[in-house]
Parts: C-alpha cells; sequence; structure tokens
C-alpha cells in the first residue's frame, strides 16, 4: 500500500508526546510489541522483495536475487536505524515506493549506458549496484544535513503541484515497472502487445492480488490487508499450478519463480569487484541521485506528518531527517537501496499494539533472520504475487493525484500535475522536476502580478500627518486635498506588479489633470523587495512627474531599494525621499499651505493673532490679560506625564510634540502642534494628569490658560469665556472631521 498523504500541515520541529517511546511504556506487554514487529516485518520483507524484484527487472532480470538480497539487507538496516533514531517510538522503515520509482529509472538508465559501453555482464552489474549505493550515500548525507541544520520546514516551500507532479510520476515509473517484470518491456505499446501471448498464471494472480487489496481497503483491519491480498494471489498461483499439472521447475524456468539459489550465498555489493565499475557513468546520473534525494526528503516530512496526525504523537521532523539520514549513509555503505519512514507500515505497526521501538527492532531483526535462516522461501514466492502488490502501489498514487487531485486543486495547478506526469513518462524524473519547478515558478509569478501591490490609495483628503495645524490651515488643505496623489505599496515589487502601480497612478494623474502643484507620494513600508527590474518603471514615473511640473515624493525605502534607484538614476535632487510617510506628509502639507520652511518663533511674540479670526476684538485683548507668555528652547518640555491637567495652552509660534514614553527609554510621536493651535485642552476638562510629555521641537512662544483664570473668566466676562469654550469646540470639530474623512476611506 502506497504511503499516502494524510496531511501537509508541518512544522520545522516538535517533540514526541512521550518522549522516548520504550520508557514512556515501560508497562506495555512484551508479547505485543513482539507480535506487532513480527506482522510488521513480515508486511516489510514483502515489500522489499517485491522492490527488489522490481529493481532488477527486463535486463537486469537475470540479477534479481542480488536485488533481493540487496533490498533486504538495506530493510533490515534501515528498519533497525529508524526504529532507535526516530521520534515516534513505533515507527517502521525500509524502501518506500516512491524513491524505488526513480531507482527503477536509474538502474535501467546506467545497465543501459554500461551495456553501450562494452562492459561485461559482471560489470554491469556492479556499476549499477554502484549507482544504487552512491544515491543512498547522497541521500543520507543530504537529509542528514537538512535534520543537523533543522532546515526541514524549507522543503515545505516547494509548489504543491511539483510535489503531485512527483509522487505521480513514480506511481507511473511503479506502473511502468510492474510491466517490465510482468513482459520484459516498459510500460508502452510493446509491453501492451506482449500481454496476450503471457500464460494466464501470469497475470492473474496479480489481478487477484491487486483487485483484492483494493476491495478490502478500509474493510479490513490495516493489519489483516497486505497479507489477506498476498495471501490471495499465492493461493491462485498455486491453486492454477497443481491444476495445470506442470511442476514447480517448470515455472520456475518460465520466469514466475524465483531461482533456487540460496540468497546467503551472495555477495554483498561491497565485496563485489569493484575495478569494472564505470564511475563516469555514475557521475552523469548524479542528477537522478539528486533526485532521489529530494523525493525522499519531502516523502519523510508527509509521511511523518500523516504518521503524526494519526497516531496523535508529535513528531519532530528534524530528528526524523536525521535518522533516516543516518540509516541510507549505512545502507549505502553495505550497497543498499534508499529507505525511510513508511507511514503505512508505521501506522500498522501501530494499531497492531506496538508502543515501544521494540516492535521496530524486531521488524528489522526479521529481514536478515530470512536471508540468515531460511533464504530458499523466497523462492516459493511467485513474482506475479509481487507484480499484483507494485500494482496496487501504483494505482493508489496514480488514482490520489491523476484522479483524487482533480477536485483539490484548481485547473491549472492539476494541469501542471499532469505535465509533471508526462514529461517524467516520456523525458525522465530529472526533466520532469526542472519543468515543474519551472512552470510552479512561472505560475506563481503570473498569479502573484494579479495581486495588487497597492494596499491603500490616498490624498490630502484622506491621509494626514501628525502635525495639529490652525483651523484655517486644515480647511486650506482638504480644499486643495487631490493635489496628493499617494499610494502604500506592499509585498515584493517586480515588473509586473510596478507597472500595475504605474497605471493606477497614471489614471489617478490623468483625473486630477490640470490641478498644480501635485505630489505624487509613494510609501515603501510594508515593502518587502524590490526586483531590479522595477528600476524602469520608477524612472518612467519619475520623467512623467517632470513632464507634468509633479514633485514625486518617495517614503520609508528600504536601503537596498534606495541603493538600486540611485544606481538607476531615479533618485536625484528633484525626488523627494523621507525616512517614513509621516515626515513625508508633513513636507507635503508645509508646501501646499506656503510654509515650506517652518521658520522658527521670533523673537518678539506675535500675540493671538493665529486665532484672530475666531474671536471678537475686546476678547481677544482679554484672553491676552488672562494668560501667560512662556518662551520654551529647542527640547524643553512643556509639562510632563502625570503632571497636573490645570492648563491649557495656546501655540503662537514655533512647534511643540505630543510623545508617549515607551519602555526602553525611548518615546513615540503621537502629534505635533504648530501655530494657531492649542494643546492641553482636554486634562483641563476631565481635569485627570496629563497622559503624555509635550516638549518644544524648536524655539516656541506658547501663552498659557489656567484652570483657576478661566473659571475667574467665566464669573467675571461671560462672553469672553463663552468664545473660548466655542473656539475649543470648532478645535475638536475640525480634528473629528479630518478623523471620519480617514476612517471612512480605509472602510
Amino acid at each position: 500500500m502506497s504511503d499516502k498523504i494524510l496531511s501537509l500541515k508541518t512544522s520545522a520541529s516538535g517533540t514526541s508526546a512521550t518522549g522516548d517511546g520504550t520508557r514512556a511504556h515501560a508497562g506495555t506487554p512484551l508479547t505485543a510489541n513482539i507480535v506487532a514487529g513480527l506482522l510488521s516485518g513480515f508486511v516489510s520483507l514483502c515489500y522489499s522483495i517485491a522492490y527488489g524484484s522490481l529493481i532488477f527487472s527486463g535486463s537486469l532480470a537475470h540479477f534479481v536475487n542480488v536485488g533481493i538480497l540487496v533490498t533486504l539487507v538495506s530493510g533490515g538496516i534501515i528498519a533497525l536505524v529508524i526504529a532507535v533514531k526516530s521520534s515516534l517510538p513505533f515507527s517502521i522503515g525500509g524502501p518506500d515506493s516512491n524513491a524505488v520509482a526513480v531507482l527503477v529509472g536509474l538502474a535501467g538508465s546506467v545497465a543501459a549506458g554500461a551495456t553501450a559501453a562494452g562492459l561485461p555482464p559482471n560489470g554491469v552489474l556492479v556499476t549499477v549496484l554502484a549507482a544504487i549505493a552512491v544515491s543512498s550515500i547522497v541521500t543520507g548525507a543530504l537529509l542528514y544535513l537538512v535534520g543537523v541544520s533543522r532546515r526541514s520546514s524549507m522543503i515545505q516551500f516547494l509548489p504543491f503541484p511539483v510535489v503531485g507532479g512527483f509522487l505521480g510520476g513514480s506511481g507511473y515509473l511503479l506502473l511502468s515497472g510492474a510491466m517490465r517484470t510482468l513482459t520484459g518491456h516498459s510500460l508502452g505499446w510493446s509491453a501492451l502487445a506482449a500481454l496476450p501471448d503471457l500464460p494466464w498464471l501470469a497475470w492473474l494472480p496479480a489481478l487477484v492480488v491487486c483487485g483484492t487489496l483494493i476491495a478490502a481497503q478500509g474493510r479490513v483491519k490495516p493489519y489483516v490487508l497486505t497479507p489477506l491480498g498476498l495471501g490471495a494471489g499465492v493461493a491462485v498461483f498455486f491453486a492454477g499450478m497443481f491444476a495445470m499439472g506442470q511442476p514447480a521447475e517448470q515455472w520456475r524456468a518460465a520466469g514466475l519463480l524465483f531461482d533456487r539459489e540460496s540468497l546467503s550465498s551472495l555477495q554483498l555489493p561491497v565485496m563485489l569487484p569493484r575495478h569494472e565499475i564505470d564511475w563516469a557513468l555514475i557521475a552523469a546520473h548524479l542528477p537522478e541521485c539528486l533526485a532521489v534525494a529530494a523525493v525522499s526528503a519531502l516523502t519523510i516530512l508527509l509521511n511523518a506528518s500523516g504518521a503524526s496526525v494519526a497516531t496523535g504523537f508529535d513528531a519532530d521532523f528534524n530528528q526524523e531527517m536525521r535518522a533516516a539520514g543516518l540509516a541510507n549513509l549505512l545502507a549505502g555503505v553495505t550497497g543498499g537501496v534508499v529507505g525511510y519512514q513508511s507511514m503505512t507500515r508505521t501506522l500498522l505497526n501501530r494499531r497492531a499494539g506496538a508502543t515501544a521501538r521494540l516492535s521496530g527492532v524486531v521488524a528489522g531483526l526479521g529481514c536478515f533472520a530470512v536471508l540468515g535462516l531460511v533464504p530458499g522461501l523466497i523462492a516459493w514466492l511467485p513474482k506475479p504475487v509481487l507484480v499484483g502488490l507494485q500494482l496496487y502501489l501504483s494505482w493508489g498514487i496514480l488514482r490520489e493525484w491523476l484522479v483524487a487531485s482533480y477536485r483539490k486543486l484548481g485547473l491549472a495547478d492539476y494541469l501542471l500535475v499532469v505535465l509533471i506526469v508526462a514529461v517524467i513518462a516520456v523525458e525522465g524524473v530529472v526533466a520532469g522536476i526542472a519543468l515543474g519547478i519551472a512552470a510552479a515558478c512561472a505560475l506563481f509569478v503570473f498569479n502573484y502580478s494579479r495581486i495588487s501591490a497597492i494596499s491603500r490609495e490616498f490624498d490630502a483628503h484622506t491621509c494626514h500627518s501628525n502635525v495639529e495645524r490652525s483651523i484655517e490651515d486644515t480647511q486650506r488643505l482638504r480644499e486643495h486635498g487631490d493635489a496628493v496623489v499617494g499610494v502604500r505599496l506592499q509585498g515584493f515589487l517586480f515588473f509586473g506588479t510596478s507597472n500595475l502601480v504605474l497605471r493606477r497612478l497614471g489614471k489617478r494623474l490623468g483625473d486630477t489633470a490640470g490641478r498644480h502643484p501635485r505630489y505624487v507620494m509613494l510609501d515603501f513600508r510594508q515593502v518587502s523587495g524590490l526586483d531590479v527590474s522595477t528600476s524602469a518603471t520608477f524612472l518612467r514615473l519619475k520623467q512623467r512627474c517632470a513632464a507634468s511640473g509633479d514633485t514625486l515624493v518617495l517614503t520609508a525605502l528600504p536601503p537596498r531599494a534606495q541603493e538600486m534607484l540611485a544606481r538607476a538614476g531615479v533618485l536625484t535632487a528633484d525626488v523627494r525621499t523621507f525616512g517614513d510617510l509621516d515626515t513625508g506628509l508633513e513636507w507635503v502639507e508645509d508646501m501646499m499651505i506656503g510654509r515650506p520652511d517652518c521658520p522658527p518663533a521670533q523673537a518678539v511674540s506675535p500675540g493671538l493673532a493665529a486665532v484672530r479670526p475666531h474671536f471678537t476684538e475686546a476678547a481677544l485683548e482679554q484672553l491676552e490679560r488672562c494668560m501667560q507668555v512662556r518662551w520654551l528652547a529647542q527640547g524643553e518640555p512643556l509639562f510632563a506625564r502625570g503632571d497636573a491637567g490645570d492648563a491649557v495652552y495656546f501655540v503662537e509660534a514655533g512647534r511643540v510634540t505630543v510623545s508617549l514614553p515607551l519602555a526602553d527609554g525611548k518615546s513615540m510621536r503621537l502629534r505635533s502642534f504648530g501655530a494657531g493651535t492649542v494643546v492641553g485642552e482636554m486634562a483641563l476638562y476631565t481635569q485627570q494628569a496629563r497622559s503624555a510629555d509635550v516638549r518644544a521641537d524648536e524655539l516656541t512662544v506658547v501663552r498659557r490658560l489656567s484652570f483657576d483664570a478661566l473659571q475667574q473668566l467665566e464669573s467675571t466676562d461671560a462672553d469672553t469665556a463663552r468664545q473660548f469654550h466655542r473656539f475649543v469646540v470648532k478645535v475638536l470639530a475640525s480634528r473629528l472631521a479630518v478623523a471620519n474623512e480617514a476612517v471612512r476611506a480605509a472602510q
């Protein structure tokens, strides 16, 4: 049964829900773990034999016993290492269909190349075995490095359609390998043409195994499924053999049973002559070895995630990578095939009663027990039964990615999966992977370019600096709000998205044509990066602004983006740049109201001239008599947070800033108040302590009206007090109108 994907919700690392499984389940009966391990070992044995015969099929079929030896040895090593090192105490490891599907193509290509190079049969064999061992060592090294560097989460960035294409392609390769085992030809017209000439005993047991597994899936216990399917196929094969009255040796000669040669008499690959290995040919196939490593890493992540969800244990994915890396390094040294954690065998082991690492150890030792004690039993395992198991594996993978994924994926993503599978079928795994990644990147760029890089559009009506201005200046800014054409950018900018920004700004500039001066503002605070291709777009925007007499204002440019635009000739003297949007808006507002330089306060107080339109002459004179003039040097505090709210201040000249002190000793600017504004009025009316600090930004003149003076004014000159209160209401109403416009624009 193929390792189906139960979940793609993975994390970089986790901790086992129970820590070390052996200690956590010290009270678990020993028998349950041994029985579960024996069952898992039997299933792993069947898979290993099936994979060995699959890899060594076609032109390598006469070396199939060597292939079975290799897969059994590596299966035992991997199962033992995974059992000891996995973060899941009941994990079962071994050769897996996804990696084996790629190894089938690798072995076939290397064998064809070695034969074409004129190597003798023994040279072809050792070269193929060396290529398999190199793929295991490369895979083990890369997996271990990923686990040690704690970079397992990086695998999640592979585009999902590419993942589906990889796995769907492995399903096709398994199907093609099954056909090669059955007919001697890979999946194609030649294989289909050879099917009618096969004896029914060659294909019927395979169909029985596959059909039984499909029909029984979900209807019987998981630990019963595989033995049931294999048992049905074995029964059909031997019943047919006896019914036809032909001896086993005849079917052995026909290739339906393995040779009687004892596997224990064969040499491990490391003992074979190395001088006949064509290392140059192996080096030419290194990209396929890397493909095996990539498929293995991805499958480990998915299998561990699925097992974690199904069992409720949190898997440590970095530890799983390290365990699989060490297992493959050891398997590669002995010439073994790639293997790793199997989700289906792990779940089977768990549901059979396994709770401790002992079950995995028993499963691993079972492979060695067969080799050392009863290797002859393998000679009685019909090859059509293994073909049926391979058909079932390929059916599960192809159904998952070519049928079921149609309902889960968008049309473009689904077609990409199909395309990758088709390319793998025609050109091989490396070509399919390369095409898939390239196509997924192109699709991502296309989809990303359709996402607007503009998070918000604004003008002077809807976006203001944190500078409080007089009622008259505020009204002037509102009347000429269209003079500001601004956007807040977001995400990563490249040619496609920046062109959309340019077109949008061009439309807005066209709608406000004839209104001068205009300020084109771009805020980069939410921009994560810029591609060099955007330089041309912003250069065109600068040229357009220069031609129409507009001023280009850029705010919050990242350092690297600023350097890139400067090299492209965008940042010249006529383009204004500011560290943040607030500072840029403040400069634009000063320009719009005719105060570009914001001169400091004069040596002589100008009096309350800035608020004269809101008072009668008599009331203004009375207010001036009730107030105290105060001069503030730059940085001098007007009042501090926690001070009594016993006065209101009229700013005659200069500017003060309200700031909130932070825990790290710094302060955050809340609001600045220029000439013609009042500050501190809320605390005066509520009689609460000051909520923030206020300091002078420059030489500033303020007039202080105390609470006692206001009360006396209310009792002696009610008309002046009424005009004062009315003015404060106008100030608050002006602030509220500005805030309402900003809220409406944000909706």
